[in-house]
């Protein structure tokens, strides 16, 4: 005999302490209440008064009545009503009538026929509230004790069924303990819908517990048992358990059928077993089992998922050969799986296929192909999209955005506008991540106040930009050099609480340091630790480099220092950023002592960068030791390594040691970049090869390389030094015809080449189809031209760019710029720049300053780096008033002059023994938002202690102590123990004056 199984724990505390839940009422209490009048009496199905209810009458209403205190009628009239109303046309009850009607009931403890009540609620149970208002019901009407004698296991596993769908693994438990506390003996089916519920959610112990419940019982388990506990295996990621149990199943009585299979193959599939899947496959057929569709679907979506879409088409075409007709959601797996291929052509046709066979394509379908043509066939997309409009779908915000963002990745922004209009008219709402690409993409077409006024219409929609979208806009004008535009997103991104992070600052300090403020990106750094972001790697090696662009190496190793002492472990990319920049600065050999003391491995990028050091150090034999111990480590030179050795062989003039190198590379299997080639091919024009020449040109287009700009130029320069001008001229109308962007090399190759020819007219015309162009000439354009504007005016056969400016005269200049005019060429900001760069370099102040003045004149605001030359001219002069006044006009116009223009004039000033003025010049700057640790290094350290003025170096630092400007602790130490040593020297010295 059976034994009543025991209630699991969990299952009869949630029974105990489970309470029916009313749902909410939805009728007007006056219909309610009138209701009740007219079902008070007699005949209440005959009168008018129900008559002129009754289209009233739905199954809300009916709810309601019964669950209403006053107006519910007794059970007898309440079970008469039901019935009655359900016979109406178009009538159908719902769960939660069902569920009043049971509550109703088991309030007045009525005797009646509950089962089929019971049954028809959960049949009625369309969503999750409806089960538990049913549930709720069900345990209403166990309290009472009518269901002891009611309800039979059947309508209990009904129950369990129906709850099930919604995996509601809380209420089948306190149903499973009714069933126990009633008196009843759960059967096979009441284990089977248990153990299923459990296994789905992959919760293995409890699917046990309840197995060991059936066996206890003394029931035997079945097929449906077996395929539950292998979904379970399958769903906690046991799929060897799995395997086992499907294979054990005859063994225990249990015939394997298609479900059996196809469980466990959705559960080879998903765990990317696609290969073990198939094998099951072939296993099925043999076992007389045949593929159903979900058996299907999971392969070829298994097979989609790994690009097998070749073996996927042939399952495909294999399911309506055998009679089985593919759902749409196994269309949608191959449809998925030739996009990811790239294949659209063959996953419209799986389109097509699916139409064809009777099988509408649902928005799935259309969402997927429509994402897969945004990448590259935009009109298609939207002519797909217009097919599928007109068919009724309706597109979502992720089909809008998909189209947004292919139209942003052609850089067809106009088009993504039109698609966000689109978008709005048809009500869907625009999330942050469209606007951001929108706002990105205008970024990058130089639309910066387009970009600007869709940033604004975020808040204008109510929508909040986080961080991320802000310090996005913020990386993309750093990017185009908008570093202005990124400062005042900045400034939104604090007036809207928006917290910036670490990757905002790194954003602005690239773009400053791009944009030649470096200490304004370094007094980011403070404002960032104040904001209680830490600053990272990336952080160290942006400012790092930063300060290698201005040659300022012990500022950089200082930064290097300081990461270290916070914890941080720099990387390859900032090796890479120093070594780089001291190899540049002709010091490989102390980069190379770097490496070695800091015990860095060295990668293939870091030999290159030494390799190139030392090879234009005119280091060959060191940079070919290189290349030996790089292939002994196992690390193999690529085409860059070989390119900067054969440069550098070339700069030295060892083209014949630089030609085998090539057939080097050509044994390795290693392309020969187009900088090796034009480097190869310049030096062959050098000495006059022309032959060789033409055949390494041949070469390099028939291996695949379009010729650069700078290709171009060696070219254009050797024709020029021939005097063959219109053969030059003649390649670079080629060069805008193939598309090749000019550079100002080119530009200044060619005017230089005219100039040379004594074709004046002729390089001032090409100035200006320079600037036409787009490309800004620099010092090196204007000072060619001047040369040669010298040489006209007075005979000169040749003339020294470097040494011109000692003897260039103010006239000439004029005269120059009076050529501009007449060839309609306005004079910019670069013009004066480089004018005054000249004379500042030969210490011609009063000349440099009269053209100054003279673009203040012409309403050309003078930019920083003017100043700065204006500046650094006056302190070698020794015009220190002139210097500040030219630091104070910095300010007044909101420049931050540059640490090294105070650091000269600080200088200058001890020197001069104006001891006060430049303490109070440092009182100065120390208002201005500096770097603190980079002012102690620049003025302190670096200027006023290597200065020999150590009093004043130690009053400064007291200064910056008394106005809390806090320095690091290594900064501290250093400039310490750096008076310490100086006063030291200084003690020493007098000690031997006075012996």
């Amino acid at each position: 005999m059976r034994r009543l199984p025991p209630l699991p724990q969990r299952a009869a505390a949630a029974a105990a302490s489970a309470s029916p839940s009313p749902s909410p009422s939805t009728s007007t209490p006056d219909l309610v209440a009138e209701l009740g009048r007219v079902l008070s009496t007699r005949r209440w199905n005959k009168g008018r008064a129900y008559k002129r209810l009754a289209p009233s009458v739905t199954p809300a209403l009916v709810a309601d009545l019964f669950r209403a205190p006053s107006a519910a009628p007794d059970p007898a009239t309440a079970l008469a009503f039901f019935d009655w109303v359900a016979r109406r046309q178009g009538f159908r009850h719902t769960a939660a009538s069902h569920a009043a009607l049971l509550h109703l009931l088991s309030r007045w403890r009525s005797p009646a026929r509950y089962e089929p009540l019971v049954f028809s609620m959960f049949g009625c149970a369309r969503t999750a509230e409806d089960a538990r208002a049913s549930a709720d019901a069900l345990r209403a009407i166990c309290r009472t004790g009518a269901a002891r004698h009611a309800l039979s296991p059947a309508c209990y596993n009904f129950a369990l069924r129906s709850l099930a769908r919604f995996d509601m693994t809380e209420e089948m438990e306190r149903v499973y303990s009714q069933l126990v506390g009633d008196g009843l003996l759960p059967d096979t089916k009441t284990y089977n819908a248990m153990i299923k519920s459990y296994c789905k959610e992959g919760d293995l112990p409890k699917a046990h517990r309840y197995f060991k419940l059936l066996l206890e019982c003394g029931l035997e388990p079945d097929t449906f048992t077996c395929n539950a506990l292998v979904l379970g295996y399958c769903r906690a990621g046991n799929i060897r358990r799995a395997c086992w149990l499907l294979l054990m199943m005859p063994l225990v009585g249990c015939q394997r059928n298609e479900y059996s299979y196809t469980i466990l193959i959705q559960g080879l599939c998903e765990a990317r077993r696609v290969r073990e899947a198939l094998v099951l496959f072939l296993m099925m057929r043999a076992d007389g089992c045949s593929p159903n569709s979900h058996t299907y679907k999971f392969l070829i979506s298994g097979l989609c998922k790994e690009g097998r879409v070749a073996d996927a088409r042939m399952l495909l075409d294999e399911m309506s050969r055998g009679g089985v007709a593919p759902s749409v959601i196994t269309y949608n797996a191959m449809i998925v799986g030739y996009c990811k291929a790239g294949r659209m052509q063959d996953a419209l046709g799986i389109k097509e296929l699916m139409e064809g066979n009777g099988c509408r394509p649902d928005d799935w379908t259309y969402g997927t192909l429509i994402h897969g043509l945004c990448d590259g066939k935009m009109d298609e997309a939207e002519q797909l999209l217009d097919s599928a409009v007109k068919g009724g779908f309706t597109p979502t915000v992720v089909t809008f955005t998909n189209l947004i963002d292919g139209y942003c990745k052609a850089e067809r922004i106009d088009d993504a506008l039109r698609v966000k209009n689109n978008m709005m008219l048809s009500k869907c709402k625009l999330d942050i991540h469209v606007y951001g690409k929108l706002i990105n993409s205008l970024i990058k077409k130089d639309r910066s106040k387009e970009a600007k006024e869709l940033l604004a219409e975020i808040s204008a929609t109510g929508l909040v930009p986080n961080v991320f979208t802000y310090t996005s806009v913020i990386d993309g004008f750093c990017k185009i050099g908008k570093v202005d535009f990124a400062l005042e997103v900045l400034k939104m991104m604090e007036r809207d609480d928006c917290q910036p992070n670490a990757w905002t600052y790194n954003s602005l300090m690239y773009g400053l340091i791009q944009d030649k403020k470096l200490h304004n990106a370094m007094a980011l750094i403070t404002k960032m630790q104040k904001d209680g972001i830490t600053p990272d790697v990336i952080t160290y090696t942006t400012l790092v480099q930063g300060q290698c662009n201005q040659h300022e190496f012990d500022n950089a190793f200082r930064l290097l220092e300081m990461m270290e002492q916070n914890g941080l472990t720099p990387d390859d990319q900032l090796h890479a950023v120093l070594t780089g920049a001291l190899c540049k600065a002709g010091r490989a050999e102390e980069a190379y002592s770097f490496l070695v003391r800091k015990g860095v491995a060295l990668t293939k990028i870091l030999y290159t960068i030494l390799i190139d050091g030392f090879s234009k150090a005119g280091k060959s034999d060191i940079a070919a030791t290189l290349i030996d111990s790089m292939i002994g480590e196992g690390c193999t030179p690529d085409s860059y390594t070989y390119s900067v050795l054969l440069h550098a062989l070339c700069k030295q003039k060892k083209l014949q040691e630089a030609l085998p190198i090539l057939d080097q590379m050509t044994q390795r299997g290693i392309k020969c970049t187009i900088f090796a080639y034009t480097t190869l091919i310049n030096e062959m024009l050098r000495e006059g090869k022309h032959d060789h020449a033409k055949r390494m040109y041949d070469e390099m287009v028939s291996s695949g390389h379009k010729p650069s700009a700078t290709t171009y130029t060696v070219f254009i320069n050797s024709y020029c030094k021939e005097g063959r001008v219109e053969e030059a001229e003649n390649l670079i109308v080629e060069m805008e015809r193939e598309g090749v962007a000019r550079d100002a090399v080119t530009y200044n190759t060619f005017i230089d080449g005219c100039g040379n020819m004594g074709y004046i007219d002729r390089a001032f015309h090409t100035l200006k189809r320079m600037m036409d162009a787009s490309c800004e000439p620099d010092y090196a354009s204007y000072c060619i031209l001047l040369k040669h504007l010298l040489k006209e005016n007075f005979n000169f056969h040749y003339v020294d760019t470097s040494g011109m400016w000692n003897f260039i005269e103010l006239d000439t200049v004029w005269q120059f710029l009076e050529r501009m005019s007449k060839h309609g060429l306005n004079p910019t900001i670069t013009t004066y720049s480089s004018l005054i760069a000249g004379f500042c370099k030969a210490n011609r102040i009063e000349e440099a300053c009269v053209l100054f003045d003279h673009m203040c004149c012409k309403d050309i605001p003078p930019n920083e780096e003017i100043y700065k030359l204006l500046i650094k001219c006056c302190c070698d002069t020794k015009s220190f008033e002139k210097a500040s006044s030219f630091v104070h006009n910095m300010i007044q116009h909101r420049f931050q002059p540059h640490l090294e223009s105070y650091q000269l004039l600080i200088l200058g000033l001890c020197n001069e023994g104006e001891f006060e003025k430049a303490k109070s010049l440092f009182c100065d700057l120390l208002e201005l938002g500096y770097n603190h640790d980079e002012v102690a290094w620049k003025i302190l350290n670096d200027g006023l202690l290597k200065g020999g003025y150590v009093d004043i170096c130690s009053q400064m630092l007291s200064t910056m102590e008394n106005k809390h400007c806090s320095i690091s602790s290594q900064t501290h130490a250093m400039v310490t123990n750096g008076l310490h040593e100086a006063s030291g020297s200084l003690v020493g010295e007098l000690q031997g004056e006075a012996l």
